[in-house]
């Protein structure tokens, strides 16, 4: 049986072979003019889409190369404990997806970092809501048609996640407890082999983001049933899929992904100030916009330091005791 507790020793042992056995002095001693923009997990997730377009556009703000370095593990903490130790000089930033900086800290029984307190938040960029899709082949077009499909086979379905202590894992769990269903969870390593999973078929449903599981609704590989959202999301509606939200359906379920983006605490003000600056005006940058628009992902042009860490307060005080009730304690 895998042992899925994390321990602050496990993941900073993880944390010095995650590269194939070496160390990562980029993190704490890269002394050149590239910015390092750090996302924690692989490619081919939603988290990882969105640094990438970060990324061009602080290159063109910067003036100076930007580079997006996956840092996958621990569910997105990993990254976060190595974040830490980065040299403080601007060089070094981190995309913060909510798993980062709420659902897999407060996840633990006892988390090697605290989110609130331990980074130096630089903005709130984005949030994006989840949906719910089912593999293609399933007798299934709506939340309640999976709800009665699972609860006439108790124990025999899974769904596919990113990792365990993930923003999709809780909500996923929620879905499960408030729907009084009995299926499996079955972590991947990222939200690409998981997809590639439930359209094989190996796991029945999952939870993403719209803009991720899109493609994959179009070509009939799989079926977006519902949203998590507050309202019916833009994205479908403007592809011509207007997909019910959960509420619609009964069910209160609203989740989703956010972004933020971080600096080592301790970073001088000046620095901050620059990539502050920066930041408002990638997020303000109409080619940007539209990009970001076309993935489902609601983006916040103004935030700042402030926005950032109250946002990060208020996510964990929100999640905190769903997750208590869960019982999650990785």
């Amino acid at each position: 049986m895998i042992d899925h507790k994390l321990s602050r020793r496990t993941v900073l042992g993880a944390a010095a072979v995650f590269t194939g056995g070496m160390a990562l002095p980029s993190l704490a001693q890269a002394q050149d003019t590239t910015v390092h923009l750090y996302v924690g997990f692989p490619p081919g997730g939603s988290g990882d889409l969105f640094a990438r377009i970060l990324a061009d556009g602080l290159r063109e703000e910067l003036k100076r190369p930007v580079i997006v370095e996956n840092r996958p593990g621990g569910g997105g903490m990993t990254v976060a404990v190595n974040f830490m130790r980065a040299a403080k000089d601007g060089n070094h930033l981190m995309l913060a997806t909510g798993s980062t900086a709420i659902a897999a800290p407060i996840s633990r029984a006892k988390s090697p970092y605290n989110p609130v307190e331990d980074f130096q938040w630089l903005a709130l960029l984005s949030n994006a809501p989840f949906v719910i899709a089912v593999n293609a082949g399933l007798p299934i077009k709506n939340l309640k048609e999976l709800v009665a499909y699972c609860k006439e086979r108790p124990g025999q379905l899974s769904y596919g996640h990113a990792g365990l202590g993930t923003t999709v894992h809780l909500a996923a769990e929620m879905f499960k407890d408030r729907a009084g269903i009995n299926v499996q969870d079955v972590p991947y390593a990222g939200s690409a082999p998981a997809i590639t999973a439930t359209i094989g078929g190996t796991v029945q449903f999952i939870v993403e983001t719209a803009g991720t599981l899109l493609p994959h609704h179009k070509s009939g590989r799989l079926r977006i049933i519902t949203s998590m959202a507050e309202a019916r999301e833009k994205v479908l509606t403007n592809e011509g899929f207007p997909t019910p939200t959960s509420r619609e359906e009964g069910f209160d379920l609203i989740a989703g992904t956010s972004n933020l983006l971080a600096l080592p605490l301790g970073t001088p003000p000046a620095v901050t100030e620059v990539l502050a600056k920066a930041t408002t005006a990638v997020m303000s940058n109409p080619a940007i916009l539209e990009k970001l628009d076309k993935f489902g992902i609601t983006t916040f042009s103004n935030s700042g330091p402030a926005q950032a860490r109250a946002f990060v307060t208020s996510e964990v005080a929100r999640w905190t005791p769903i997750v208590k009730k869960l019982g999650i304690a990785l």
